[in-house]
């Protein structure tokens, strides 16, 4: 059965990325979440999806050049914060949902990300309910190189021809491909003879979701997991 994760938690539902947004996924009935992660200054691991961020003093600065601390005084909306990526561990891990940990990409390398968005996952007791992936398909290799048996799946949006052929390479268990580009004629026939997953990106239409429900998509990658989840079970029972 098609599964539904939810992009940046429900973000229909609570602010995106935050423990109120993967709360509500869960009590949405969501099968997965997909969140962003990026370093700060200090080191912390924080899940935010935009390289900049707003602080608390009104000024705008890049989130790799904040501290955790100052990133602790923000507020988003009805007042939620900018949580790590420790504390959603920590509250998805009694619960049996995959967590898709986005490592975003950034203009400068960011050295040891990869060792530390490892040593997290270990640490939470979920590395087999963990799916690494980014546009940057080099942070994906270096996780392959150092934990052999990690989850990881490139993410992309410009057209593939044959887009297995990149899974195939990195050694990933599936592509995360921004849906539009599943249209082509072969592409899924492709991907599920050569063995590789497919999860599609972002999903909000129920007609295109119902499309891809019926193709046999590993997964829906959504902004409303509570719909995507009452039309999937509706299908199933139909």
């Amino acid at each position: 059965m098609t599964q539904v994760w939810a992009h940046r938690g429900a973000r229909l539902e609570a602010p995106e990325n935050t423990l109120a947004a993967f709360a509500a996924a869960i009590d949405a009935g969501a099968d997965g979440i997909e969140l962003d992660v990026r370093r700060t200054a200090d080191g912390v691991l924080v899940i935010h999806h935009d390289p900049r961020v707003a602080l608390a003093d009104g000024s705008v600065r890049a989130l790799r050049d904040v501290t955790a601390a100052d990133l602790a005084a923000v507020r988003l909306g009805d007042g939620e914060r900018i949580p790590t990526l420790a504390e959603a561990y920590a509250m998805l891990a009694p619960t049996a949902l995959t967590l898709n940990v986005e490592l975003k990409r950034r203009a400068l390398p960011d050295r040891g990300l990869e060792e530390q968005a490892l040593a997290a996952m270990h640490a939470s007791g979920m590395a087999d309910r963990v799916v690494h992936s980014s546009f940057d398909h080099g942070a994906l290799r270096r996780i392959r190189r150092l934990d052999a048996g990690a989850r990881i799946a490139p993410l992309y949006q410009w057209p593939r021809a044959h887009p297995w052929q990149l899974a195939t390479r990195l050694g990933a268990e599936a592509v995360h491909a921004y849906a539009p580009r599943l249209a082509s004629p072969g592409i899924l026939a492709g991907l599920a003879a050569s063995g590789i997953g497919v999860r599609a990106w972002t999903v909000n239409d129920p007609h295109e979701q119902r499309e891809l429900i019926a193709a046999g998509i590993d997964a829906l990658i959504t902004d409303d997991p509570r719909g995507a989840v009452a039309l999937r079970d509706s299908l199933a029972g139909s």
